[in-house]
């Protein structure tokens, strides 16, 4: 019983609220009962006069069923009970869209080494400074070749003896062979004596082999730079004695800086999209900071490179790319904006993202049909661009739902801009201000439409015979 009761409260409490919050509609619903032409405006918020909801000062200023009730309080509210829905629209062009593909990275060197010594000596000039800008080739460091310069000297020698010798047992070659023609000496003493020639002939090449290999060596003693680049620091001086190897200190680190690279990730959801354009495409990069002083300057270059393994950690693809870098504007570390260009979009059309509606029926949007009714059209998004995306599956001059499409149905009569106000435009849609809730939803000041002194009002210049409404 006490259940019973508890349960009774509530419904009779639930109906209070309604009927306090809408007593127009309420009674609209109760037989016997009919809706006031000159209902008493109420507290809750929406258009028409301040204090009166959208449906209130719908049924206030026009009667009930009229359109124009409802879309004062915000946009797409129904006027009254199942009338024309406020909505904003858009106008579809078709355009040819370039796609492009932003993300974030870090510039880097093509190449940087650190300089190392490959013989162990002292240094005997330090030729460049720190921070100083070289070309391929240029001398960096010269290390101390006494040593090797005598073992240079001796190679020589040993090889000027051998070509000596070789031209004496030639001559002897010679000889013999004279000898034997006249009978003087056997065939053997000619054989013997071209054995010694040929002999001889390879120690004069070895002897040239080890002159080659002493100028390789004394080459190691004079470090020069490997390509075009700027000096970092310089960690040595004169006389310092350096090791070769791995485990010797660096003497410097030379970096290159023209051209420069930038490395920089894409989800994996854009991997058929990059694959497909390849490298080479135009690529621009701007400078991630944004201080006042930031160079905004737009740096061009290629892609160069399409990683071959996602990140299974991070869902990354990893691309990099080379651009010019001739006034050294883009240092290595920096944080730059990277945009790439992967094509362009034919014929396709841009619409707010607000537009779309993902349901049972797909992705689809709402399109003004004949008789200005909603009309569901399905559409394939082909690329996002902010809050806007670029799709296909509609035509040119296609009228599309951009505002209140909440409240819109298949079907549904609308409402658009010019013929009853834009939903949810503030005073002007709605608002607070006194007369403009007549223009999107009744109530405040009489329409345009409507005449002052015969006591009749009219809709769209058609006079009705409806009651005046009360006066305020």
């Amino acid at each position: 019983m006490k259940r019973s009761t508890g349960f009774g409260i509530i419904v009779l409490a639930a109906a209070a609220v309604a009927y306090w919050q809408y007593p127009e509609q309420v009674k609209a619903y109760i037989p016997g009962l009919k809706p006031s032409v000159d209902a008493t405006p109420s507290s809750a918020p929406g258009g028409g006069k301040p204090g009166e909801t959208g449906g209130q000062a719908g049924l206030s200023a026009k009667g009930a069923g009229e359109p124009g009730g409802g879309a004062g309080g915000g946009g797409g509210r129904r006027g009254g009970f199942g009338g024309p829905v406020a909505v904003g629209i858009a106008t579809i062009d078709l355009v040819d869209i370039p796609m492009q593909l932003e993300s974030t990275g870090n510039v880097i060197a093509q190449q940087s080494v650190p300089v190392r010594a490959q013989v162990n000596a002292l240094i005997r000039r330090v030729a460049v400074k720190e921070g100083q800008t070289v070309r391929a080739g240029d001398v960096l460091f010269e290390l101390d070749d006494r040593s090797v310069q005598a073992d240079l000297s001796k190679a020589e020698a040993q090889a000027q003896r051998s070509m000596a010798t070789l031209a004496d047992l030639e001559r002897q070659l010679a000889r013999a062979k004279d000898l034997f023609k006249k009978n003087f000496i056997a065939s053997s003493a000619v054989d013997t004596a071209a054995t010694q020639v040929e002999a001889q002939r390879g120690q004069v090449q070895a002897d040239e082999a080890a002159i080659k290999a002493q100028q390789i060596q004394r080459s190691l003693y004079v470090i020069r730079a490997p390509f075009s680049g700027r000096i970092g620091s310089i960690d040595v001086s004169n006389g310092t004695l350096v090791s070769s190897g791995a485990a010797g200190a660096p003497l410097t680190t030379l970096t290159q800086f023209d051209p420069i690279g930038v490395r920089f990730s894409l989800p994996e959801s854009e991997v058929q999209r990059v694959t497909a354009a390849g490298v080479g495409r135009g690529v621009v990069v701007t400078l991630g900071n944004n201080a006042l002083t930031t160079d905004t300057k737009k740096h061009r270059g290629k892609l160069t490179l399409i990683d071959n393994t996602i990140n299974p950690s991070t869902g990354m693809l990893t691309l990099k790319a080379s651009l010019p870098n001739k006034d050294n504007s883009l240092w290595p570390g920096q944080f730059v904006n990277v945009t790439v260009d992967v094509g362009t979009l034919k014929q396709a059309a841009v619409i707010p993202q607000a537009a779309i509606v993902i349901g049972e029926r797909g992705t689809v949007v709402y399109t003004v049909g004949e008789e200005d009714k909603a009309k569901v059209k399905p559409i394939k998004v082909l690329h996002p661009m902010g809050d806007k995306v670029a799709v296909s599956g509609l035509a040119a001059g296609d009228r599309i739902v951009v505002e209140g499409r909440d409240n819109v149905k298949p079907g549904a009569a609308l409402r658009l801009p010019g013929a009853g106000g834009k939903p949810g435009g503030g005073p002007q849609a709605g608002g607070d201000k006194p007369g403009a809730g007549n223009q999107a939803g009744g109530g405040g000041k009489p329409d345009a439409g409507e005449s002052k002194g015969d006591g009749k009002k009219a809709w769209n210049g058609k006079p009705r015979d409806d009651k005046p409404a009360a006066k305020e």
